[in-house]
């Protein structure tokens, strides 16, 4: 069946161009199938990008499924791509994202992630040139619409039922900070609240703008869900962003709409402010005999009819249902407050008079929040966080560090960046101070330490050129009721939001945004002169197009369907390993599929390697070891900077006695991890032994690393004073202090060149901690037994014996005697 819709461009050269839109059988597969998408993927965790490979099999899954469309979608383009029409620019243009992360791919620092994130920039362009043509009407536009708000309601229902109880999915309700805060399918809540607050600005957009009063109803009767899980994901940067999104889309929306919109908001705000105390002290109740870690970590659900779950749907349902009736009311008065307005209306600026009015409203309301006035109305948990929002708070100071420690990134690959992953690969190196943030909480910052300076200019030129046409084309056009504003708002609410988070690091919710940034390119579809080029050229051209998406689709589908498989693979050896704990030749079977499809996949090698250990020290056979060293070398040419290979190479060269490359891989992952204490702990101990064992034999050797091991310290005690100047307000992140083996080590540094008084100052402060060991313990660590005897002798040295601490050392290890007294013999 195929049917001919009038398009909104025609030719103005005097030559044939399309006047009609091909809206066909495959059309409708596209459109189908980019609803399902919606629906199916959100509830993979949001198809979060992490960069670890725990999350890698749903992102695989998602790849398979669009790059498949989009070999339907090449067909497609056959009749539909142009080159002289806007749409066929932007669909060339966008194919400039996914290249520049294949670019910067050729000099990553994380080879893996690099290659992951060149195949998730295609599926986004994927998305982004969907959203072009499969829109194209106002029929697949609602189609498209509708899937986009039902899947997200659908969202917020699961996260709704996990927060009364009938429901348990992972983290669903985060533990935070002594508060339960809502993350639904997200399983993080300012990505979830971020969400939110597209949503319910595009709900109550269609709500006031619905053609029918049950559409209008349905929408207003979501709203309370929707604010209810915004306020109890107790995010104060989407609230603060809130009101600036507000008035970024009043502007679109005529002056009666506007002044619908905005009391179809205040009555849901009052109608969900009117349950917010009890349905919170409901889900805390709740949580308590829900959640694993207050229920001995196991995980229930209760059903809906046993209290307080009851009680909360009842405020819940009610609440919507009145909220529905005034959503209805204000429906139906559309013509009489158009009326009421008219005069106004036709003024030059009223379409600005609401957003500064709500504007003054909103400044008073902040200084309300701000002097304490939020307690008579919020629960207390959620009234501390609003009144504490200032650009003191720790969260702000932490991600102004991120962004600093970016641009140290950028400064040192400024043009095509360190390649996707490229953050999470070096923010240890370059770091202020040890923070932990595999995320630089920014998109475009994340995106510039990326691909740098050219893909950023590439991505804010998509992006900028898309809101540019569409905002310029939007205020010419003279039709009432856009339902594509729908899209504008759920793209521009999210970009918005990850400015200040990684929202767009959801896999899901990146879709969303350029799903939703191609169809506004093809709202307003306008033709392009191109004047060195005839029709007959044009004609030819048009078909290379589609034929090259064809051929990349497939490359990609594969590509993607053997990281897929190789996934599979790699979960089925770790589920061998640690279920049925088979022999090694059975787990290296799988294993061996998994690296034969992903030859270079980091985790895959790791396995590998630690497993090849573990092997030797069964059975002392050196081959395994051997064989780890070349492997591991190989893996280090694209995963320069992977701290569990660096790890690995280093209990690698101890195993095999090359110890001075031991140390190497050591002060290499104090050069790349420069705030990990264990890094430094390894190092000052090795450099300890090392020096021990070659004092009779070399004693210059022995001065070099025991000076090395004291200089370690000294970096340590540096970086302490630099974490002291610290605003008061910012969390230092990881503890970062000489550890009871640092002390240890030094302090055996210390007495072995007969310093006793700074060994005892070295050890004296961890003296409890050596003393909780039991006998099994002290027999199995040498180390820790030689500082304990180390610490006795040099009480002994200074005059200030310890009985205690000799007597739990030759308990516990009687020839520890023997010991003490030959020492004891060489200070008489």
């Amino acid at each position: 069946m195929k049917t001919k819709t009038k398009s909104n461009y025609s030719s103005n050269r005097g030559r044939p161009v399309a006047k009609s839109v091909d809206f066909s059988l495959l059309h409708w597969i596209l459109i189908l199938s980019a609803s399902l998408y919606l629906f199916i993927f959100p509830f993979q965790t949001g198809l979060f990008n992490s960069l670890i490979y725990d999350f890698e099999l749903p992102i695989y899954e998602a790849m398979l499924f669009v790059f498949i469309m989009l070999i339907v979608f090449a067909a497609y383009l056959f009749k539909q791509w142009q080159l002289e029409t806007s749409r066929g620019l932007l669909a060339l243009g966008s194919l400039l994202l996914p290249f520049v992360y294949w670019l910067s791919s050729f000099q990553a620092v994380a080879s893996h992630n690099a290659k992951l994130m060149t195949l998730i920039y295609c599926l986004l362009a994927g998305f982004f040139m969907l959203g072009l043509y499969i829109a194209s009407t106002f029929t697949t536009r609602q189609v498209l619409k509708y899937a986009l708000l039902l899947s997200s309601y659908c969202v917020v229902l699961f996260g709704v039922l996990n927060l009364l109880g009938q429901r348990y999915f992972p983290d669903a309700l985060w533990f935070s900070s002594g508060d339960y805060r809502l993350t639904s399918v997200f399983q993080y809540s300012n990505t979830y609240a971020g969400y939110l607050v597209a949503l319910v600005l595009a709900a109550l957009y269609c709500a006031t703008h619905a053609r029918r009063w049950y559409s209008a109803a349905f929408h207003g009767a979501m709203l309370v869900p929707i604010w209810l899980s915004l306020m109890l994901t107790y995010s104060r940067g989407a609230l603060v962003l809130l009101p600036i999104l507000i008035l970024l889309v009043l502007p679109f929306m005529r002056l009666h709409k506007q002044v619908q919109f905005i009391l179809a908001m205040a009555i849901s705000g009052v109608s969900m402010l009117i349950i917010l105390g009890k349905i919170t002290q409901n889900y805390i109740s709740i949580a308590e005999r829900v959640q694993p870690r207050a229920n001995g970590g196991v995980a229930n659900t209760i059903p809906f009819w046993e209290s307080p779950a009851l009680e909360s749907w009842i405020w819940l349902v009610a609440a919507s249902l009145l909220t529905a009736l005034v959503v209805y009311g204000l429906h139906r008065s559309s013509g009489w407050v158009h009326d009421k307005l008219a005069k106004i209306a036709e003024k030059r600026f009223s379409v600005f008079a609401v957003p500064v009015l709500l504007a003054v409203l909103g400044i008073v309301f902040v200084f309300v929040l701000l002097s304490g006035f939020a307690n008579t109305f919020l629960p207390e948990a959620i009234a501390n966080r609003l009144e504490n929002i200032n650009f003191q708070q720790h969260s702000v100071l932490e991600r102004a560090t991120f962004y600093v420690d970016a641009m140290k990134v950028v400064a040192d690959y400024p043009l095509l960046g360190a390649g996707g992953g490229g953050w999470t690969a070096l923010y240890e190196q370059y770091q202020n101070n040890p923070y932990i943030s595999r995320q630089a909480h920014s998109y475009l910052v994340q995106s510039l330490v990326e691909v740098g300076w050219i893909g950023f200019v590439v991505l804010i030129g998509l992006i900028g050129f898309v809101y540019y046409w569409y905002i310029r084309h939007y205020f010419k056009d003279r039709e009432d009721e856009k339902d594509h504003l729908v899209f504008f708002i759920f793209s521009a609410a999210i970009l918005v939001h990850s400015l200040i988070d990684f929202d767009m690091s959801y896999v899901y919710v990146s879709s969303v945004v350029f799903l939703s940034l191609g169809v506004l390119g093809g709202i307003y579809p306008k033709e392009i002169k191109i004047p060195k080029l005839s029709w007959n050229q044009l004609r030819i051209i048009r078909y290379i197009y589609p034929s090259v998406l064809a051929v990349l689709a497939i490359i990609l589908a594969v590509v993607a369907y053997r990281e897929y498989n190789a996934q599979r693979y790699f979960k089925h050896a770790v589920y061998l390993a640690t279920s049925e704990q088979r022999p090694l030749n059975e787990l290296l079977a799988p294993l061996d599929e998994a690296l034969a499809l992903s030859p270079d996949h980091p985790a895959y090698n790791l396995l590998k390697a630690d497993w090849y250990r573990q092997a030797y020290l069964q059975t002392q056979d050196t081959t395994y070891v051997e064989e780890n060293k070349k492997r591991l070398t190989e893996l280090k040419h694209s995963e320069p900077y992977e701290r569990q290979l660096i790890l690995a190479q280093y209990r690698n060269f101890k195993v095999l006695g090359e110890y001075n490359l031991a140390l190497e891989v050591l002060e290499e992952g104090i050069r790349k991890f420069q705030w990990d204490i264990n890094f430094y702990e390894a190092a000052i101990m090795e450099y300890a032994l090392t020096g021990q064992n070659l004092q009779d034999s070399d004693e210059a050797q022995t001065k070099l690393y025991w000076d090395r091991a004291m200089a370690l310290l000294d970096e340590i005690g540096d970086k302490q004073q630099q974490l002291e100047e610290l605003p008061e307000e910012q969390l230092q992140g990881r503890e970062f202090a000489p550890t009871p083996y640092i002390r240890l080590a030094i302090g055996q540094i210390q007495f072995e060149q007969a310093n006793y008084a700074a060994t005892v100052e070295m050890i004296q402060p961890i003296q409890e901690w050596l003393m909780q060991f039991d006998a099994q313990q002290l027999q199995q660590d040498a180390f820790l037994r030689t500082g304990i005897r180390s610490y006795a002798l040099a009480l002994e040295a200074i005059g200030q014996p310890d009985k205690a601490l000799k007597d739990y050392l030759t308990q516990a290890v009687p020839e520890e005697q023997g010991r003490l007294l030959e020492q004891l013999e060489q200070f008489n």
